[in-house]
């Protein structure tokens, strides 16, 4: 009997123990373990939202929405609605900084976001944040659907002009001339297509398929010369620079025999320039007296000449 009371005991300070973790846990998960900071947000509608709402900082999860009641000025024209939040102790959220409701996926639930202002400035806590009214997909969604209708609205009027454009232009006399016109082409095409143009055509192309086998063979011709003539010119080089004593050499004697050259050619031209004139001479008396090359001239003859 005893021992039978001693595991209801001990069953008993399990469960008990188990029920406190859990409490533990689930104060954890809501937060209530840890000092907070409170703010507030003004909205006019805070459809989707309760208590427990998730608050988000730039993303990344800070707290939650505590409670939401009428606001004081709900009944002289400002926003209807105060949502108490808490948020880590010591959280810093700059002056600026706007929360807006939003849905991250369609089925998921709207959670709070706050984007950061651009001021070096932190709130006090228990100060506002301002608000933006909510943005989900629904509501994108039908911003866009009213920007696809206004630019219909805008392309309506264009695409009536158009289509009343190619209506004129497609009444019955012009399609009978478009009809005319695509018979006169498909005749054409038929006749570059028949049987004759098309053996011609395979001829061309055969030909065509030969200048480039000949082509081909011809590059490969240049490719071997090409290495025939660098050869050459290797051999050359060599030639060269074995012989470079012997071709200085000849190089200066072909100087030499030129400046021999430049100094006499005076003389050089003017035993020409005589040679030139008695050879002119001599063909006149041949032309004027052949038998001068068989008799030689008179002493008469050269007395007159000399005279």
């Amino acid at each position: 009997m005893k021992k039978a009371n001693r595991n209801y005991v001990a069953v008993g300070a399990l469960v008990l123990s188990m029920l406190a973790l859990l409490i533990f846990w689930i104060a954890v998960l809501l937060g209530s373990t840890s000092s907070v900071d409170s703010y507030y947000v003004l909205w006019n509608n805070v459809m989707g939202l309760k208590p427990g709402t998730q608050i988000l900082f730039e993303g990344y999860q800070i707290g939650l929405i505590d409670s939401i009641e009428k606001a004081d000025g709900a009944h002289t024209g400002g926003k209807n609605y105060r949502v108490n939040i808490e948020v880590e102790e010591g959280w810093p959220i700059p002056e600026g900084s706007v929360a807006q409701t939003a849905s991250p996926t369609v089925l998921a639930a709207l959670i709070v976001n706050i984007d950061a202002g651009d001021s070096t400035t932190l709130l006090e806590p228990g100060s506002e944040i301002e608000g933006k009214e909510q943005s989900d997909l629904f509501a994108a969604a039908g911003d866009a659907m009213s920007s696809v209708s206004d630019i219909l609205e805008f392309v309506k009027p264009i695409l009536e002009e158009i289509t009343s454009s190619v209506s004129s232009v497609l009444n019955d006399e012009n399609a009978a001339q478009i009809t005319s016109l695509l018979q006169t082409l498909n005749t054409r095409v038929s006749e570059i297509l028949s049987a004759r143009n098309a053996g011609n055509i395979e001829s061309i192309l055969t030909n065509l398929n030969q200048v480039s086998e000949d082509v081909s063979r011809l590059t490969i011709g240049l490719e071997e010369t090409k290495g025939e003539v660098d050869r050459v010119l290797g051999a050359v080089t060599t030639l060269m620079d074995e012989r470079k004593g012997d071709v200085g050499h000849a190089l200066a004697d072909l100087h030499a025999s030129l400046e021999t050259v430049s100094r006499h050619i005076d003389s050089i031209a003017n035993n020409l320039d005589s040679t030139v004139r008695n050879a002119n001479e001599f063909s006149l008396q041949i032309r004027e007296n052949p038998g001068v090359l068989l008799r030689g001239r008179d002493v008469e003859d050269d007395a007159r000449a000399d005279r």
